[in-house]
């Protein structure tokens, strides 16, 4: 039987080996099991966290696991979903682990001449470092969710943001789980579960 859990508790999209993660994403699967199942065991996923926590920042995957791999809008989102991650462990609305330079327009244009295109790891790849506070930033239509997580939903702030995420849910369409987790529907969560093989959990809930 294929084992889609690491030893910390959390769900990856590929079978794990001896509980090492599989994948850089497993705080978001596990957030998408946790809702399906309305509230699911936390086990070491505590634990998991206060060791992805360090250095200032919040990271993919605890000290224990080789990674440099810098965290992402999915990760960030599962995480809060979850109830772990806080508005304290984030820098403002970024989440880049690497410390952001003095702002500088001439490197930023000349950076952003480099792009061409390329996937967003590419920029700490080659330490493209003023396109940090724009790459790993939190979009607009996510913080109204961030928000809700942390129980910050009195303020003018969020209701600009949830008037966003209203368009979002509205207009955009849904092309992986990240809108189900927010916005929830049955149609959303279908296309959420399309996304893995029959015999992985979120399929078999």
């Amino acid at each position: 039987m294929n084992n889609y859990f690491d030893k910390w508790g959390r769900l990856h999209h590929k079978p794990c080996i001896n509980g090492e993660p599989s994948s850089n994403n497993g705080w978001i699967y596990t957030a998408y099991l946790d809702k399906l199942k309305n509230g699911l065991f936390m086990g070491n996923l505590r634990i998991c966290f206060e060791g992805c926590f360090r250095d200032g920042a919040f990271h993919r995957h605890p000290a224990s696991v080789s990674s440099k791999v810098p965290n992402s809008r999915d990760e960030i989102l599962g995480a809060a979903s979850l109830g772990l991650l806080k508005k304290a462990h984030l820098n403002g609305w970024s989440f880049s682990p690497y410390p952001t330079p003095p702002f500088s327009l001439k490197t930023l244009i000349k950076q952003i001449k480099e792009l061409k295109g390329q996937h967003r790891n590419y920029f700490w790849k080659n330490n493209l470092d003023q396109i940090y506070r724009f790459a790993f930033s939190v979009p607009l239509q996510d913080r109204a969710f961030l928000l809700e997580c942390w129980g910050e939903t009195k303020s003018l702030r969020y209701f600009f943001y949830k008037a966003i995420a209203m368009l979002d849910a509205k207009f955009a369409k849904p092309k992986n789980g990240i809108h189900w987790l927010k916005y929830g529907g049955e149609e959303r969560k279908k296309i959420m579960q399309s996304e893995f093989t029959e015999d992985h959990p979120l399929r078999s809930v």
